[in-house]
């Protein structure tokens, strides 16, 4: 039932993490895939795996801040697949440091990647996608837009702009077959996770979680390949907690 046979997506970010579990799941669903990453090792390497079992992988080395190399992604796609139907745009950093530390360095540096960087990528594969009248776009937001949280000033300002954007370009393109949606993921064990959450984060965080535990990088990959299938055409506009209940969550008694 569920199928991407003769779809092409384009992974940011899809050398490790969240990007990675997408990337194979996309691929065992008979997508055609290209991860596009800094990291060349990881992404090379991801590449041989999946080439290896006999998957359509490969690898176009982007910096999603930078239009030119956007724009050279999405032409390079197109001319080794030919199409262009699903957007995963996961590519991002992260920053904790409090708003009287943060220096306008770091705020630069944090909106380019996360915010005009997803509006380079969108934008780019949104021509593509409303010339053909179809197309998916997943966009990748936090719970740190929706919620405060203390340190996430720069990263929460970044992700929440992820939000809004993606809410109207999923307006503007509506009627031409394209969705546009975002997932808001809360503690998921990736590497950059590791990075950002100290013992302190971790506790505060688990404090709020009904489920009393970090996700997995395939807990949101699943949620973003479903918004990328066919079968999910009436869903536009919707930011999507992957959370383990935590943007739901109030007062948790025990007993």
């Amino acid at each position: 039932m569920f199928s991407l046979k003769g779809q092409t997506a384009i992974v940011t970010g899809g050398a490790s993490g969240i990007g990675l579990a997408t990337v194979e799941m996309l691929s065992q669903l008979d997508a055609n895939v290209v991860i596009a990453d800094l990291n060349v090792d990881l992404a090379s390497e991801a590449v041989r795996r999946l080439t290896g079992e006999g998957r359509s992988v490969a690898f176009i080395h982007t910096d999603v801040a930078v239009a030119d190399e956007v724009n050279a992604l999405v032409q390079g796609t197109l001319e080794k697949f030919d199409s262009l139907e699903i957007l995963m745009h996961f590519a991002g950093i992260g920053l904790e440091q409090h708003a009287l530390d943060t220096t306008p360095e770091n705020w630069d540096r944090i909106i380019a990647v996360n915010l005009t960087g997803s509006f380079l990528m969108m934008q780019a594969a949104g021509r593509v996608m409303v010339d053909k009248g179809y197309g998916r776009i997943v966009a990748m937001s936090s719970m740190a837009g929706v919620r405060g949280g203390t340190g996430r000033t720069a990263y929460g300002a970044s992700k929440g702009g992820v939000s809004a954007m993606m809410r109207v370009m999923s307006m503007e393109w509506a009627r031409r077959g394209v969705t546009v949606n975002a997932l808001t993921p809360g503690g998921i064990e990736t590497a950059l996770v590791k990075k950002m959450h100290d013992e302190e984060t971790r506790r505060a965080y688990l404090a709020g979680i009904p489920m009393e535990r970090y996700g997995t990088p395939e807990e949101v990959a699943a949620a973003a390949v479903y918004l990328a299938l066919p079968q999910s055409s009436y869903i536009t506009g919707v930011t999507l907690p992957v959370d383990g209940g935590f943007d739901a969550s109030g007062v948790i008694k025990q007993n």
